[in-house]
């Protein structure tokens, strides 16, 4: 049952991270990186930090956090009952 719970809070948790990795990507506009000595891959890790400083970005990113945390208080509530 313990294990259960685990895996339903790390998919909880790893679903929003997924997620919000794929838009940041998006919004940067960051296609495939494929050879880290390439200038198109600093020039896209600098589009990413700069949408990680930019609100917009974090307006999606509340949100589902707050859905996340959400989710995993209710979890350990059932789970507290159960015991």
């Amino acid at each position: 049952m313990a294990l259960l719970l685990h895996l339903m809070l790390a998919g909880v948790w790893a679903s929003t991270i997924v997620i919000h990795t794929r838009r940041l990507f998006r919004l940067a506009c960051v296609e495939q990186l494929r050879r880290w000595e390439d200038e198109r891959v600093r020039t896209g890790l600098n589009r990413i930090w700069w949408w990680l400083g930019q609100d917009e970005f974090w307006r999606g990113v509340l949100p589902d956090s707050l859905r996340a945390i959400e989710i995993t208080t209710m979890i350990f509530i059932i789970a507290w009952g159960l015991r």
